[in-house]
């Protein structure tokens, strides 16, 4: 009963919050709900955005003709109370995609360090995802969101490296449904995904192309895909047996990953290393004692 009581608070007062956020802007396919109307350099990124979000689904070949809604809160403090009763990660986020009011939430853009647009097109592709399939994996939800949004630098691949060698690792089976618990944990998750995501596209590029045409094909008769059957169908496999493959493949990948790295470092100390030998034999020719010139022979007559 108490709960109950707790989530009527919860809803009457976010609907007295979103009262106050009228629409402020459209674009082909977002639109822009806020307390205030929207900047002119806001609009212009915004905007631009469509290029993203068209390429986007031109590569996968599903298109989405409704507009993704993106509530863009005034405060810290409003943002924080949507976040309540939603997963732990979400209260360290920068924007989240909510399922149940099919909404893009981002908190005010001042306090968000990274990259605006790629934030948006993170939980835009999340809000994509729900658009085309029932029951997709949040392994796929996360590694899809953060590959299309170009979120995957150097630094992350070097921090892969450094914890697969460690023996960390992310089960994307067991988290299909939930994020891992302990913060520390986040990251990893999130590389894991992504990996995944850029495997199935890489290695399996034929499989790839037939998942997404039978995505579109339910979405030509306007029905969501059933993400399992999709799958299982197109990948000709199950999401464990998936798991088990893709973790054969990390173990390899990591040992790859070594002999770049060995072989990176080599490239960068070989001339490092003739300098060196250079200056050395330099310095052992300078201690040679000089020897005195032969004299030339007079020629006898």
């Amino acid at each position: 009963m108490k709960r109950h009581f707790l989530l009527f608070i919860l809803l009457c007062l976010t609907g007295f919050l979103f009262s106050s956020y009228p629409l402020q802007l459209k674009t082909n396919n977002l639109a822009i709900y806020a307390q205030n109307p929207v900047s002119q350099p806001l609009a212009e990124m915004l905007k631009a955005m469509d290029e993203n979000i068209d390429s986007f689904q031109m590569e996968l070949g599903v298109y989405v003709d409704a507009l993704a809604p993106v509530y863009l809160i005034e405060n810290n403090r409003s943002y924080q109370t949507l976040a309540l009763g939603k997963a732990k990660i979400v209260e360290f986020s920068d924007a989240f995609y909510s399922g149940t009011e099919k909404r893009i939430y981002v908190k005010p853009l001042a306090s968000i360090q990274e990259n605006h647009r790629k934030i948006l097109m993170h939980e835009y592709i999340h809000w994509y995802l729900e658009q085309v399939f029932t029951q997709t994996p949040l392994w796929f939800h996360e590694g899809m969101a953060t590959h299309f949004s170009r979120q995957m630098g150097f630094e992350q691949y070097l921090y892969f490296l450094q914890q697969s060698f460690l023996g960390e690792k992310s089960d994307l089976f067991r988290l299909s449904y939930s994020y891992p618990e302990k913060k520390e944990d986040w990251s990893l998750f999130y590389l894991s995904s992504t990996m995944a995501i850029s495997y199935l596209k890489n290695k399996k590029n034929e499989q790839w192309n037939s998942f997404w045409e039978m995505v579109a094909q339910q979405h030509r008769k306007n029905l969501q895909a059933p993400f399992t059957d999709c799958f299982n169908r197109a990948f000709h496999t199950t999401f464990y047996d998936f798991h088990k493959e893709y973790a054969r493949y990390i173990k390899h990948l990591r040992y790859q990953y070594l002999l770049w790295s060995i072989n990176a470092l080599l490239a960068l100390l070989i001339p490092i290393i003739l300098i060196i030998a250079w200056r050395i034999r330099k310095k052992r020719l300078a201690s040679l004692p000089d020897l005195p010139l032969p004299e030339d022979e007079e020629t006898e007559m």
